[in-house]
């Protein structure tokens, strides 16, 4: 019987524009000959991590991505859950919801509608990217994480429609509108996991590459000047929290500099990108080094998957 083939899995975080860094860490990948052999993503990442399980090329998924968030449809959309013409640099989707709440401009779809996004516009813009194919025919094995808006549950998607994975794991509430999937109702995967190491490793990977791009506490704006500003803050450093502990796991965590880019702001989708490359670059001897020590360990050359701790919040569901 043959040994079982050494599993890289990439875990590719959340960050809407921020993550745009995720291209350059696959394409610094690429070339120094670690390609994924297993994604696992969260929203943003769960876009970026579908397309290269498909194509299986940096350069292809890069293409596609710039091209896509330049596009029309992409821009009218995001312009429809975003203010572009408010100066400053807000650091969540939230911050951009309360200043169209202030002007007025958005507040009675905002409390008469589940989104500011329609469903029907959600889905025609998520597969004008996303192909319609199944999860389990993919070449490189994928996995998309979502929220159980219901149960409050983790849910590691691993099978059926690869549009429809994308498009709960992406699906940021209140902008976008909530997907139905195998009978649950899904949100984005970031309220509960926005860095899903666990559910890689619960996959079967024998060695992690975390890439984080979300923001921290310390790049938010300065204090809150509303009661409703300060209970979304509350949400936000509840959430930051829980990423740390989430990613802690990694066997090698990148974190690109891209917290000081607004969630919308995809104008620096190039800037991003190369992020992405430099930070690769920098751990790139880490990489290296970690896994030759992960292969090493492995007796005999029987390779084990390291036994994934008791989960810090609740065991998520896998769903194939």
């Amino acid at each position: 019987m043959s040994a079982p083939r050494f599993k890289t899995a990439l875990v590719l975080s959340g960050g809407a524009a921020r993550a745009m860094a995720h291209l350059g860490v696959l394409e610094g990948l690429e070339r120094a000959g670690y390609p994924p052999r297993m994604i696992v993503g969260t929203s943003m990442g769960a876009i970026i991590g579908a397309l290269y399980a498909v194509h299986g090329s940096a350069r292809i998924v890069s293409e596609l991505m710039l091209e896509f968030v330049a596009s029309d449809l992409f821009r009218n959309a995001i312009g429809a859950a975003t203010d572009e013409s408010e100066p400053g640099t807000s650091r969540s989707p939230f911050e951009r919801f309360i200043q169209h709440a202030k002007k007025g401009f958005l507040f009675t779809r905002s409390i008469s509608s589940i989104s500011l996004v329609s469903y029907t516009k959600y889905l025609h813009i998520i597969s004008e990217l996303i192909p319609e194919r199944g999860i389990e025919s993919l070449p490189i094995p994928f996995a998309a994480v979502a929220t159980d808006l219901v149960h409050g549950e983790e849910v590691v998607l691993t099978g059926g429609s690869l549009l429809r994975a994308v498009q709960a794991s992406a699906a940021i509430p209140g902008v976008l509108p909530p997907s139905a999937y195998q009978g649950r109702y899904l949100i984005d995967g970031g309220w509960v996991d926005n860095t899903p190491v666990e559910p890689a490793l619960a996959l079967g990977a024998h060695f992690t590459i975390a890439v984080d791009a979300s923001w921290d506490v310390s790049e938010l704006q300065p204090l809150p000047d509303s009661a409703l500003e300060l209970a979304f803050r509350g949400s936000d450093i509840t959430r930051m929290t829980l990423n740390r502990l989430r990613r802690a796991r990694a066997d090698v965590l990148l974190i690109p500099p891209v917290g000081h880019v607004r969630w919308s702001d995809f104008s620096r989708g190039h800037d991003c990108v190369e992020a992405g490359r430099e930070v690769l670059a920098a751990n790139l001897g880490r990489i290296k080094r970690r896994s030759l020590v992960r292969r090493v360990l492995s007796l005999g050359g029987w390779i084990r998957p390291p036994r994934p701790h008791p989960p810090t919040v609740g065991a998520p569901v896998i769903l194939h």
